[in-house]
């Protein structure tokens, strides 16, 4: 970067500005720059006593990266980790480990760049290197894949031609592959097959909501799933009704027509099942009394998810097989009582473990003062369900799936609405008032009372029965597209 540039290119930091005075910029401008030469300098005297790919390059571009990064210069940052990638490559190999940090490097930079496209192109690297030094079937190669998934689930929201539906489909993809690996590394009873199973079923859930999704994302979800699975898959056994696919306009015609109360593509919520059925079976196997009574559990979400009541009857059958496992009756009572947002995303062998998720989930102050007498029924009692992070704006009652991946962190702008509402006892939604939000936007909040209405909970449970429970309180967020 030539001086004159790097001098401006401060000068326009607003952070920089906000923090130093026009003096000591100056001073701060005049330092960076002699700095930036002095490594400058240094490089092109390698270069020329040493070549152009020679190891010892590393040390003076790393020097330069770091400058242009505290700058803010993602470009340049971007051209020297390429360069650094191209030296270590010739110096080490193409697929040695040592390449991958400066690959991730180039990850991160890519996404400060919005650069989603290169991104993805970086994670299918590093899915290459995980291969090559660890071999096809490896731990290291399933993580790297499914690091790709989180990408595209990532991509649902970040991609600015908004192709929801087939980033979804990708991700799905690779999910499917996932599973096939692992019941092909693993005995068919090996409890290592639980949380492959458990995010197959998962994003079948997330493939669901899509399909009924209250915004103009359905029209492409239930177009790419019947190009992809044939809209068959999306007939329920009962109610058989879908405009031919092959008519004129093609898939785009598909029309699904469900029976009752189930949902667009019920049968893949009954899949889903099928892999919680099939963790019930390795719990079996292995006489883990405590690990069955939560796939039970979890049995009892999905099949509630598909508008049946026989969830119910799972749960209780859950809370009974927990009570002979020696789980006190009391922190059953004190979990069921509290309704919570289904399915979980992640499978908890113990219920210790789904215990603190539901506790950690909730925030410790409520938000609004409800008038209820000193003698009130304790279940009348105001109760605070923490937050719910929707995936985007088309996809606003579904929870932005969660990656711990720290390289695919991404920080958004977000809209924050807190709300008052009643949770009835099938699990809906009703009576939706929000008592904060912030920022303030009309058309954002409206979004958010209509996508809270469609959060479906599991029913909280008295003794053997469901009741509803008033004065709950949410904090809802969604990412605010207009600042993003």
């Amino acid at each position: 970067m030539p001086s004159l540039y790097l001098a401006v290119f401060i000068l326009f930091q607003p952070a920089l500005l906000g923090q130093l005075t026009a003096q000591e910029l100056a001073i701060q401008t005049t330092e960076l720059m002699q700095e930036l030469q002095r490594y400058e300098t240094q490089l092109d005297d390698y270069e020329f006593e040493y070549g152009f790919l020679d190891p010892r390059l590393l040390e003076p571009l790393l020097s330069i990266e770091s400058l242009y990064q505290s700058l803010g210069d993602y470009e340049q940052v971007k051209s020297i980790q390429n360069r650094r990638l191209q030296i270590t490559r010739t110096a080490v190999g193409l697929t040695h480990p040592d390449t991958v940090p400066l690959v991730e490097a180039l990850v991160r930079t890519e996404m400060r760049l919005a650069n989603w496209e290169q991104v993805s192109d970086h994670l299918e690297h590093l899915r290459t290197l995980a291969v090559a030094n660890h071999g096809l079937d490896s731990e290291q190669a399933m993580l790297a894949q499914e690091r790709q998934a989180s990408w595209f689930m990532t991509r649902v929201y970040v991609d600015r031609d908004r192709e929801r539906a087939d980033n979804f489909m990708e991700a799905r993809e690779i999910f499917r592959d996932l599973l096939i690996s692992a019941q092909a590394k693993y005995d068919e009873d090996d409890v290592r097959l639980v949380p492959w199973l458990n995010k197959r079923a998962y994003s079948l859930y997330l493939l669901v909501a899509g399909l009924n999704a209250d915004s103009s994302v359905v029209t492409n979800w239930i177009r790419e799933t019947a190009q992809r699975d044939g809209p068959a898959r999306l007939e329920t056994p009962r109610a058989r009704g879908f405009n031919s696919p092959f008519s004129v306009g093609g898939f785009n015609q598909v029309i699904p027509v469900t029976e009752g109360d189930e949902p667009v593509g019920v049968a893949y919520l009954r899949q889903a099942n099928g892999f919680i059925n099939d963790i019930a079976e390795i719990a079996q196997a292995n006489d883990d009394a405590e690990m069955a009574a939560m796939a039970r559990l979890y049995h009892g979400d999905y099949a509630y998810l598909q508008g049946r009541s026989v969830g119910r009857q799972d749960y209780q059958e859950a809370k009974k097989m927990l009570i002979e496992v020696g789980i006190d009756e009391a922190r059953l009572e004190a979990f069921f009582n509290r309704p919570m947002i289904i399915p979980v995303p992640i499978f908890f062998t113990r219920f210790g473990e789904l215990e603190a998720f539901q506790q950690e989930t909730v925030a410790d102050q409520l938000l609004a003062e409800s008038e209820l007498r000193a003698d009130s029924d304790p279940w009348d009692q105001p109760l605070h369900l923490g937050s719910f992070r929707a995936w985007e704006r088309g996809l606003a009652f579904v929870p932005m799936p969660v990656s711990d991946d720290e390289l695919l962190a991404l920080e958004t702008p977000i809209y924050s609405i807190d709300a008052k509402f009643r949770i009835t006892s099938s699990g809906r939604v009703s009576g939706v008032r929000v008592l904060t939000m912030e920022p303030e936007d009309r058309r954002a909040r409206r979004r958010a009372v209509r996508a809270m209405r469609m959060l479906q909970f599991r029913p909280a449970l008295y003794g053997t029965r469901a009741r509803a429970r008033d004065h709950v309180e949410l904090r809802y967020q969604i990412t605010n597209e207009s600042e993003s």
